[in-house]
């Protein structure tokens, strides 16, 4: 009697733990799923940014370069600067992409490595890689959109500025390329996608 009662508890504890576990799977799953398609969706929006601005910076390095060397006086030395100040574009691109660019397609191909008749082998081990690789793509975005990155941009800009009105007595070319240096600087930093950063402000990081 005693050895039924144990078998009937063993059977009715296991039942309960492998229901939980399978509220758990399904739970992890359902969070795995969004946090996948926004760094998807993020890393594909990323990719056409990095590209874009691979392809001005290095149109604005190569063409003013160009002209400067066409050109003479105060002309050329603006373009010159112009020219010098436009390699951090591709530059930085080139040192430090968007880890998302990366991440998205890392997290894509560990999904897919344990993936079976399409469904995740362990969506709960998936849920925590996932959760990191978010939480590292919104931290890159933070900084690159961040007080830093202005301060780098404008204060750049305002060094060359007072380069070329101190140290070549241009200043209207020194204004030029504070105001045009500036502005595309700015707009590179708010063209870059956020989706990462969006995501976790929206809690799809959870709490680790």
């Amino acid at each position: 009697m005693k050895r039924a009662i144990a078998l009937l508890v063993t059977v009715v504890v296991l039942g309960i733990a492998t229901h939980a576990r399978a509220q758990e799977t399904v739970a992890c799953d359902r969070q795995l799923a969004p946090i996948a398609a926004a760094l998807d969706d993020d890393a594909r929006r990323t990719r056409v940014w990095y590209w874009t601005w691979m392809s001005i910076g290095t149109a604005l390095l190569v063409g003013q370069g160009a002209i400067a060397a066409a050109t003479t006086g105060n002309t050329r030395i603006e373009l010159g600067v112009g020219s010098a100040a436009s390699v951090f574009i591709p530059g930085l691109l080139l040192v430090h992409p968007p880890r998302v660019l990366s991440d998205g397609p890392l997290l894509d191909a560990r999904l897919a490595a344990t993936t079976v008749d399409g469904h995740v082998g362990d969506p709960c081990i998936a849920l925590l890689r996932a959760r990191e690789l978010l939480a590292r793509d919104a931290d890159d975005q933070a900084l690159a959109k961040g007080w830093f990155a202005h301060v780098f941009v404008i204060g750049g800009n305002v060094a060359l500025g007072l380069l070329l009105g101190i140290g070549f007595h241009d200043w209207l070319g020194g204004a030029k390329q504070l105001v045009g240096g500036s502005l595309v600087g700015e707009a590179q930093i708010f063209t870059l996608p956020g989706g990462a950063l969006q995501a976790r402000g929206l809690g799809l990081g959870g709490s680790f």
